[in-house]
């Protein structure tokens, strides 16, 4: 694994995803029942989404 991957975090891949689907922060956020803000930390770090909710979500 290369020094750039190994920089991938949750965040920067939700991020990536989000920004791929042209979407905004608001929308992916009531897409997942979450707020805006919250959303922001993860992509920012600083806190993580709680996994389950996000497998819960993906189905």
């Amino acid at each position: 694994m290369n020094q750039e991957q190994t920089n991938i975090t949750t965040g920067k891949q939700i991020r990536h995803l989000r920004t791929q689907l042209g979407m905004t922060q608001e929308e992916l956020a009531g897409e997942l029942n979450v707020t805006r803000q919250a959303l922001s930390n993860w992509e920012r770090d600083v806190n993580e989404p709680d996994l389950n909710m996000l497998k819960k979500n993906g189905s």
